[in-house]
């Protein structure tokens, strides 16, 4: 992998990168982006920054060597991208909650990818777990320790206890994570939330059966499960709509799952296409 290096020393000291600024469609007030080439226009990085927070975060979107998928292989591509129905989805969350919520709140991503939602969460100041396939770990966990040093939780070497500054309120990591009932369970144990489950529930652009087949059914198995362990928990599903993407299929498979009461489309964004849904527990009243 090429290392990562800051946008100034790209763009002033290096003329072999450069830097090009994309405003994202209807998201333009929302998120800045800047995607970082090399000299072959091969993207290396993307920087973004949300809104008015005067951070910037710099990630790789380059995978190791030993990562790399075929050309064709569409759905590891697709974890290095930044898609329209992530911003939507951070969005929808910075707006329906208070900074107090969003401080004592614990964020699960699924098929986070880059992670950028869940990084501006963690801006924001929840407390954030990345999750993905294997194969992209090495770059997700690269970029959330890059980041995040003092706030990152990474996994030590055996036999040693990773320590974080007392004064970190809220933490953010990455883990794998096979879609399946056992893996959401064990997921659970590892990060200490088998009683508790986590607050929210993300995923965006999860389902689209040209790239992905029907994954969408282990998806709902996950998102059921997360449900038994807290049905309090918000589950977020943001989504461009395309031509025969399963959507339909998904959403019905949930409304029929066990520990779902209910499925509510709450935003839709008529520009790029996207639906948010929130899906609720069985919670006793």
């Amino acid at each position: 992998m090429e290392a990562s290096l800051p946008v100034s020393e790209l763009t002033q000291q290096d003329e072999d990168y450069s830097v090009d600024t994309e405003e994202a469609d209807a998201c333009l007030d929302l998120i800045r982006f800047q995607s970082i080439r090399d000299s072959n226009a091969l993207e290396v990085a993307i920087t973004f920054g949300w809104k008015d927070l005067p951070r910037t975060i710099q990630l790789s979107t380059l995978l190791e060597p030993d990562d790399l998928a075929p050309l064709f292989a569409g759905a590891q591509w697709a974890g290095t991208r930044v898609w329209h129905a992530a911003i939507r989805a951070i969005e929808y969350l910075s707006l329906h909650q208070t900074e107090e919520t969003i401080r004592s709140s614990s964020l699960l991503e699924l098929g986070c990818g880059l992670g950028v939602p869940g990084m501006i969460y963690h801006l924001l100041g929840g407390s954030v777990i990345l999750t993905d396939q294997e194969s992209i770990m090495s770059q997700l966990n690269k970029n959330v320790q890059d980041n995040f040093p003092d706030s990152s939780i990474m996994t030590p070497p055996v036999g040693e206890t990773q320590l974080l500054n007392d004064s970190v309120s809220s933490t953010i990591q990455a883990l794998p994570l096979t879609w399946s009932r056992e893996g959401v369970r064990q997921l659970l144990v590892d990060t200490d939330l088998e009683e508790q489950g986590v607050d929210i529930c993300l995923n965006c652009d999860c389902v689209y059966e040209p790239l992905y087949g029907e994954s969408w059914k282990a998806l709902v198995e996950v998102i059921d499960e997360m449900l038994r362990v807290n049905p309090k928990c918000l589950v977020l599903t943001s989504c461009e709509r395309r031509n025969a993407d399963g959507i339909p299929n998904f959403l019905e498979a949930m409304q029929q799952s066990s520990h779902v009461s209910q499925v509510d489309l709450v935003h839709f964004d008529p520009v790029n296409n996207i639906e948010l849904y929130i899906t609720r527990g069985h919670t006793v009243s």
